[in-house]
Formats: C-alpha cells, structure tokens, sequence
C-alpha cells in the first residue's frame, strides 16, 4: 500500500469525477482487493496490470493510471463510472478511509 498513491486516487476521484468523499472510501477498498486478485498492491506497479487483473481490475488499473497522470488506457469513461458505480451499489459504504 502506498498512501501517496491512494491520495492521489482520493483527489481525482473527489475532483475530476465529483465523487463524495464517503464514497472513496468504498471504491478506494474495493480497487485494493482487485489489486490483491492480481497479485499487486495499490500502487504504481498496478497501473500497468491491465487485462492482466481481470475485467474489474482493469478498470481499477485504468483509475490508478488517470490519477497518477497517465491517461493512455482503452477504458472509456463511461465503461469507468458504470463499473464504479457498480461497486458503490454492492458494497457496503466505508466511510472515508
């Protein structure tokens, strides 16, 4: 885990996609697990994972890549807020974590 990294997704998430910070936290634990899956941490490594982590951790990769400045990924941004608001939908709210 790296917190610079997890900060950096907290703010593109917060500012660039206008999500509530209560809901970060649910999106934030959801992306570590899928990073977990593929045998990665949340952290700069797992921005390159892509298909390689399944179709989910694809588009939690793809978020990792966008918040670190990155940006050539094939995810759309509707395929990224249709998977994210999925999760928010099945999973319990964290809280900000």
């Amino acid at each position: 885990m790296n917190s610079l990294v997890e900060a950096e997704i907290r703010d593109y998430l917060t500012k660039k996609l206008h999500y509530h910070p209560y809901d970060c936290g649910t999106i934030l634990e959801r992306m570590r697990t899928l990073a977990r899956v593929a045998g990665h941490q949340l952290d700069e490594a797992f921005r390159y994972a892509g298909l390689g982590a399944g179709p989910e951790g694809r588009i939690a990769a793809a978020i990792v890549d966008r918040a670190l400045g990155g940006g050539g990924t094939e995810v759309s941004d509707y395929a990224l807020r249709a998977q994210i608001r999925d999760w928010l939908l099945r999973n319990p709210r964290r809280g900000r974590l």
